[in-house]
Parts: structure tokens; C-alpha cells; sequence
């Protein structure tokens, strides 16, 4: 193994030590908050293995969730052309650097978590989280990014406890900045 990839796993652990603080939060604006350095960590975890279209997706996922941070922070939610306008970028973005069949697995993703991102929601989502880790997982067994699918399966066993601990039990959160 290379230093390059090796260096690309050992970013992973580092947003997956990002991502709990995440999927442990109840509220969508700390949720948001900490998608933002989890996004940029592994984005350059990706671009290290030369992985371009995942690298750009959460590239774009970091960039996708400031915007949306700030306006959940207003208490707004983005209108359908700021949706649509993410939208849009991420499939020109994905079609520049599109390199294969294998590719539609990070952009189709990407595309769910845009629109799940937009939603108010906080179960829909955790709920589309759930159905982008599943993809994310197959993706990073095809390309033998090991750390990538321990990451994807952590953070979906975290949205699991999630969405049982908050939309089914409707607990407390365990991060105290969301009470």
C-alpha cells in the first residue's frame, strides 16, 4: 500500500470521529453544522485515492451544507430554485468528470442527499441518509476503499439508533448542544 492511501485512510477515521457528532444530533442545524467538516475531511480522503466524482460530490456536500446551515440558522428553508440549483451543479459537475457506469453510484447519492438536505424534516433525513450509505457502501466495495465502507456502515448504524432513539421513542438528544 501506498503512503497516499494510506494517508486517505487515516482521514477517513478522522471524519468518521466527525460524522458521530452528526448522526447523534436531533436538531437538522447541528446535524448541517457537523456535515461540514466531515464533507471536506473526506472529500480529500477520496481525492488522495483519485476518486474524482466522489471527491467532488462531497466537496459539493460541504458546500451544500453551509449554505443550508446558514439557512436553517435563520429559521428558513431554502427555496426550490436554491434545490434545483444544487441540483444542477452537482450533474454538470458529475458529468465533466464522469469516468464510468460505476460513477452513477456517488452522484445518485449525492442527488438524494441533496434533496433530503433541503427537506425540514430531520426523520426524512435520517431515512435518506439510510439509502445513501447503502450506496455508498456498494461504491466503496467496488473501488476497495475499506475505510470508506466501515465509515458508511457506522454512520448507518448511527442513523438507525437515530431514527429509532428520535422518530420512534422520541428520546432527548445525546449531544447537548441540540436540548
Amino acid at each position: 500500500m501506498s503512503l497516499t492511501f494510506m494517508l486517505s485512510q487515516i482521514l477517513v477515521l478522522v471524519a468518521l470521529a466527525i460524522i458521530v457528532f452528526s448522526a447523534l444530533s436531533k436538531r437538522k442545524q447541528n446535524i448541517l453544522y457537523y456535515r461540514i467538516p466531515f464533507a471536506i475531511v473526506y472529500s480529500i480522503s477520496f481525492a488522495l485515492q483519485g476518486l474524482w466524482i466522489p471527491f467532488s460530490t462531497m466537496l459539493f456536500s460541504g458546500f451544500r451544507s453551509t449554505v443550508f446551515y446558514s439557512f436553517e440558522k435563520k429559521g428558513k428553508k431554502p427555496n426550490i430554485y436554491v434545490l434545483i440549483g444544487f441540483m444542477l451543479i452537482l450533474i454538470i459537475t458529475s458529468s465533466i468528470l464522469w469516468t464510468g457506469m460505476i460513477d452513477l453510484l456517488p452522484i445518485g447519492t449525492a442527488l438524494i442527499v441533496v434533496w433530503a438536505f433541503w427537506q425540514t424534516s430531520a426523520k426524512r433525513l435520517r431515512i435518506a441518509v439510510l439509502l445513501a450509505t447503502s450506496s455508498m457502501i456498494i461504491y466503496n466495495i467496488l473501488v476497495l476503499n475499506y475505510m470508506g465502507i466501515v465509515i458508511e456502515a457506522f454512520i448507518q448504524t448511527l442513523q438507525i439508533i437515530a431514527f429509532v432513539r428520535y422518530d420512534i421513542f422520541k428520546k432527548e438528544s445525546l449531544i447537548k448542544a441540540d436540548k
